[in-house]
């Protein structure tokens, strides 16, 4: 594929036209100053939006190597535009607050038989 001419400039007002929310598409991170733009194709002469993502540096460099599909970046950065860079924990804490209950009901069973342990032991000790 050939090489085109470079302008970051032009890349990054199409960009920000297309996906205006600027922060990282796989980490959401969402300081301007730390994201970049990345050419999807590793042509820097394609400025076409559907060709382009934000990616802070680290993830750039990822994506540079190869860890990461373009598929996967283009469907990153349209999560993250939907919901506005602020992450969704929902199925991850749906059964939180019950769990966390029975844990602290465990171990406060826990600290009472060690509690009752402990002061039968001194009791025998002053006998």
């Amino acid at each position: 594929m050939a090489q085109g001419q470079r302008n970051q400039g032009g890349a990054r007002k199409a960009l920000r036209q297309a996906a205006p929310l600027i922060c990282c598409a796989v980490c959401g991170l969402a300081i301007p100053t730390c994201v970049t733009v990345a050419h999807l194709d590793q042509n820097g002469g394609n400025n076409h939006p559907h060709n382009l993502a934000w990616l802070c540096q680290t993830h750039h460099w990822m994506f540079d190597c190869g860890l990461y599909t373009p598929k996967a970046i283009r469907m990153l950065q349209a999560r993250w535009q939907k919901s506005e860079a602020v992450p969704d924990h929902r199925a991850r804490m749906k059964d939180a607050v019950k769990k966390a209950s029975a844990k602290r009901r465990a171990n406060q069973r826990m600290r009472s038989r060690r509690a009752s342990k402990a002061w039968e032991t001194r009791r025998g000790a002053l006998s």
